[in-house]
């Protein structure tokens, strides 16, 4: 297998949820958590078929990099196989689409040079636009983001999330942080309460010293749904998107010349989610929604 690149720096969201991501995996999920439904994930361009069909036919062999230090979104398992959300998403999309497809394991500093030189045809980028090289890349449509959520004790009476409601109470952020800054600008009605890390951010809302806390969506999730939770708190209100600040999104990437790569790629997620196997896949890695 050859191309999946998960360009993202490690200081960046999907980092600080890997720990949590990993120990989910190997089993220790507390309460179980519903599955998400087709229709619940983000909605991809829709692609007539009569507009790739030559595109399809010149693309028959496709290398994807990945770096397995993600999880869930790559990483090897027990036995030393690749898996993951980005592997087993291209599989099931390379399957669809009858095209040979490759990866190749390469360190994530290392993956636009590898595209670029010609070593892998398709990266999966999370970096804002403006770092992107634009002379030398192509993008597919977003096929995932993540969404800032509020969290709170499930005793609590707050459903909302709204600026009105959250007037007066406190919110929870890990200083800092580009969801500490987005409190800072939408919601300065309320008292925004500061900690140094996200084991004490999580404590705050876990014993009641903050009303809701405010964080990365896909790293709160597995917070809620692990033992150190110990069920104390559930999401409320609904997520929160911001492409300025936290919502920066996965997309493929291929070189400028590859146009007809690109239709492909977005043909290829159109069908995976439309077919029910994106969700499917999801539900594998992550314990619920993120929206």
């Amino acid at each position: 297998m050859n191309a999946v690149a998960l360009h993202i720096r490690r200081s960046g969201w999907l980092s600080y949820i890997l720990i949590a991501a990993f120990a989910a995996l190997i089993g220790v999920m507390g309460s179980a958590a519903r599955a998400l439904a087709a229709d619940e994930l983000p909605l991809f361009r829709q692609v007539a078929k009569a507009d790739v069909t030559t595109s399809l036919r010149k693309v028959r062999r496709v290398r994807f990099a990945v770096d397995t230090e993600f999880p869930p979104f790559a990483f090897r398992d027990t036995a030393g196989a690749l898996t993951g959300f980005l592997p087993l998403s291209v599989d099931a999309m390379c399957t669809d689409l009858k095209i040979k497809c490759e990866f190749v394991i390469q360190d994530t500093d290392k993956m636009e040079g590898a595209l670029t030189g010609k070593e892998a045809d398709v990266a999966v980028y999370m970096k804002a636009s403006d770092e992107l090289d634009f002379a030398k890349l192509e993008f597919t449509r977003p096929f995932l983001r993540p969404f800032g959520r509020f969290a709170a004790r499930t005793s609590s009476p707050i459903r909302k999330t709204d600026v009105r409601t959250l007037a007066g109470k406190r919110i929870g952020v890990r200083e800092g942080t580009t969801h500490a800054s987005f409190i800072k600008r939408y919601f300065n009605r309320s008292l925004l309460v500061s900690f140094p890390n996200h084991e004490d951010l999580y404590e705050a809302a876990r014993t009641g010293k903050v009303d809701v806390v405010f964080d990365d969506a896909f790293r709160l999730m597995f917070w809620l749904q692990g033992t150190i939770s110990r069920q104390c708190c559930h999401f409320v209100g609904r997520g929160y998107l911001d492409n300025s600040r936290f919502s920066k999104p996965l997309s493929m990437a291929v070189r400028r010349e590859d146009n007809d790569l690109r239709k492909v790629l977005d043909y290829g997620l159109d069908r995976l989610q439309s077919s029910g196997r994106f969700a499917l896949i999801y539900n594998r890695f992550f314990p619920q929604s993120p929206y």
